[in-house]
């Protein structure tokens, strides 16, 4: 809004009641002071002024106009007939000033003012003033021109008694609206400081300004006017201190500015959108205002978990606005703002107490929300920024540490480059883009992480505990959509996770045997841990559909294998395993098992009888054929297809491990010694021999069920439930 020419009106129309009352004075002709006052303000912006009231004339103690019932017209194209209607309007000058030219008034009262500015499609505004009342932009930019000549009145006293302000848009939405219950400004008798206070609401929120100001002509024109000033809205408390002058102009002002409340969502009314419930907040800061610069330092904000602080500027100046900020940061928690997370103490731990399942985010059934993501925001404004930060939680699982990403926002694109930090005591990085000026929008996101420490990332995305050793992760992928569920259904790329040389808790390769204690505690030993030759995963994508290239988990003396993908449209997974171990003798009773169905709610099918046992193929087999391990196993869920069984890999010459890598491509870690050795037996001394048929229909059943229960936990918690 241009108010530099509604309160340059504002002061020709005070100056003329207060010369032409002068004039008036002089000839004591009253018949004629409201022609005269109409006339003053149809050469002054074009528009008719009626006055339907009486008006009065005091000229003891000191000249005033005392106008009733006053309206201003609008705009031709205007949503209602008046502009301005004023109840009442006083304006008392003071006499011996009007003789050198200059006006100041002792008391302005307004009564019941309401105004209302509003835009054209054309982005015309009724505020635009010309003599024939056009509204064309030259004609009003040489009347905004010819306005500079005005001086504003010097108002000493003024109080505004009820009335309203509606900012209304093209499209006939109210996109502001003030209704002020009391304004009034007053000097103190000896001079001195003006008193300010406003009581009103904004947008229905109630809010109330007190404090004090220097001189209300130089706040609104170029000088400089200290201010100090306490505002309360919203539950919330803010104060501004420092000095500020044109306002309405090119505005300049150097302020210390403090706010702190109790809830966010509170807000919401005034910025216009719904605001997230993190508790108390506190923001504090030194702007310097330049204009359309608005330079800022010693930022410093707390909101939930989450704390921020730095320098930078916001420039008005462009096309669009732009941000330049270098911020640092001890924790940052993203899914406060992305999620309905549980709320978390200050070590981060869930507080589920009283929410449970109720905190996770409404998906309308889906793992990939279908709702559309905010891409249309990206265009509202351009942003170059710098971040460190000492913890970022980008999900209720995942923790990033020793952050540091710069990010560049320019015509709707966004550029993250580089990302960095530390993931699970290991380093990750890696670029992210996003075009939302193309249609779908678009995203590429590159991850590379090494030396993750395995046990560690389960243990915090609450998936297991029982597998240790460094982690390598190579994420690559793109796609277009406008919510998650269209841009997980265009996916290319791949994902793969290697770690090999670690541990397997003996418990869980327990479960992984079909629980088969009796039979396999010789073959695992006393220990508590195994080692662990590799875990090994890698899934290519494309067009939302993954496919496994490896899957392999080998711990020399127990091996899984599988095969299969996931359809990330449908969101249903299809995967077949076959297990193993280096015991001929027990080889029979390792039992293959699947997971099928929706990725939210996989079904875990144990084949304890050994139906799958063909369905799996090796991992050689992989790179003879070019990598496609399932022919159709997405397409057609439940329909595995193999080339043979891995029995016999594990101890033979040939390293399953080692073929896992071959068909990714890469080499594989060579171990200190590539003697196979049951984990934690005595190497020395063969297995003892038991009978494999004693109770192996109810351990097996038994299993099975206890198998299931705990692949269905893990994949539940993989996928985020």
């Amino acid at each position: 809004m241009k108010l530099r020419r509604i309160f340059y009106w504002t002061g020709a129309v005070v100056a003329g009641l207060a010369v032409t009352g002068y004039a008036i004075l002089a000839s004591l002709d009253l018949d004629d002071l409201t022609a005269v006052i109409q006339a003053q303000v149809k050469e002054a912006t074009g528009r008719d002024l009626v006055i339907a009231g009486p008006v009065d004339l005091n000229v003891l103690p000191s000249p005033s106009v005392d106008l009733r019932d006053l309206r201003f017209a609008n705009t031709p194209w205007g949503s209602r007939a008046d502009m301005v209607t004023v109840r009442q309007l006083e304006v008392e000058v003071d006499f011996l000033p009007l003789l050198t030219g200059d006006i100041v008034v002792n008391q302005l009262v307004l009564v019941e003012p309401d105004i209302l500015l509003e835009t054209n499609a054309e982005g015309g505004g009724n505020w635009e003033f010309g003599t024939a009342d056009s509204g064309a932009g030259a004609e009003g930019e040489a009347a905004e021109a010819e306005s500079g000549d005005v001086v504003l009145p010097d108002v000493h006293t003024f109080a505004v008694r009820g009335g309203r302000l509606t900012v209304r848009g093209p499209e006939g939405e109210d996109a502001i609206r003030l209704d002020l219950s009391e304004a009034s400004g007053l000097v103190p008798d000896g001079g001195g400081a003006r008193s300010l206070t406003l009581l009103g609401r904004y947008n229905d929120i109630p809010f109330r300004v007190e404090g004090t100001f220097g001189n209300l002509r130089e706040i609104l024109s170029g000088a400089v006017s200290p201010l100090d000033l306490t505002v309360e809205a919203a539950g919330a408390q803010a104060t501004v201190k420092g000095a500020a002058g044109d306002l309405v102009g090119a505005g300049s002002a150097k302020l210390q500015v403090a706010a702190r409340g109790e809830s966010l969502a509170a807000l919401a009314p005034v910025a216009g959108t719904e605001l997230p419930d993190l508790g108390p907040y506190e923001v504090s800061g030194d702007f310097d205002v330049k204009g359309q610069l608005i330079e800022f330092s010693k930022l410093a904000l707390r909101l939930g978990n989450s704390d921020l602080a730095g320098e930078g500027s916001l420039d008005l100046g462009g096309a669009r606005p732009m941000v330049t900020a270098d911020l640092v940061s001890e924790s940052l928690d993203l899914t406060e703002f992305t999620e309905a997370a549980p709320a978390q103490n200050d070590a981060g731990d869930k507080v589920q107490a009283q929410q449970g399942d109720q905190a996770a985010p409404a998906t309308g059934g889906r793992i990939f929300s279908a709702e559309p993501l905010p891409f249309g925001e990206l265009a509202l404004l351009d942003a170059k920024l710098n971040l460190s930060s000492g913890q970022l939680r980008v999900s209720r699982r995942m923790v990033l540490n020793d952050v540091k990403l710069t990010a560049e926002l320019k015509d709707a694109r966004l550029r993250v480059d580089p990302l960095q930090g530390l993931l699970a005591g290991g380093t990750l990085a890696g670029t992210a883009r996003v075009d939302g000026a193309q249609t779908p929008p678009a995203l590429r996101l590159a991850l590379k992480g090494d030396g993750i420490d395995f046990s560690r990332l389960l243990q915090e995305a609450e998936i297991s505990d029982q597998v240790g050793g460094e982690l390598a992760l190579d994420i690559a992928l793109a796609g277009q959509g406008d919510s998650l569920h269209a841009l997980a259904s265009s996916l290319d790329g791949h994902v793969q996770a290697i770690s090999q040389d670690g541990t397997i808790d003996n418990a869980l390769l327990r479960f992984f045997s079909a629980g088969l204690g009796d039979i396999t505690g010789p073959l695992f030993g006393s220990a508590d841990n195994a080692e662990l030759n590799c875990i090994i995963g890698h899934f290519d994508i494309a067009d939302g559909q993954a496919t496994s290239r490896a899957l392999v988990l080998d711990s020399g003396t127990f091996a899984i294998a599988g095969r299969g993908g996931l359809d990330l449209e449908a969101e249903r997974v299809s995967l077949a395993f076959d297990t193993e171990t280096s015991q001929p003798s027990l080889a029979s009773l390792a039992v293959p098992f699947k997971v099928i169905g929706p990725m939210d709610d996989p079904s875990i099918l144990p084949d304890p009888i050994g139906a799958a046992g063909n369905v799996v193929g090796t991992v050689g087999t992989v790179a003879e054929t070019g990598g496609n391990i399932v022919a159709g196993a997405v397409d057609t869920l439940g329909s595995l297809v193999g080339t043979g069984p891995i029995i016999g890999k594990i101890g033979s010459d040939q390293s399953l491990c080692g073929e896992a890598m071959a068909a990714i491509g890469q080499a594989q870690a060579q171990p200190e010694s590539s003697e196979v050795k049951p984990a934690g037996g005595d190497m020395g001394q063969p297995a003892p021999e038991k009978s494999t048929s004693e109770g192996v229909a109810d351990d097996v059943g038994e299993a099975a069920k206890e198998l299931g229960r705990g692949i269905e936990k893990g994949l539940k918690s993989l996928f985020g439930n």
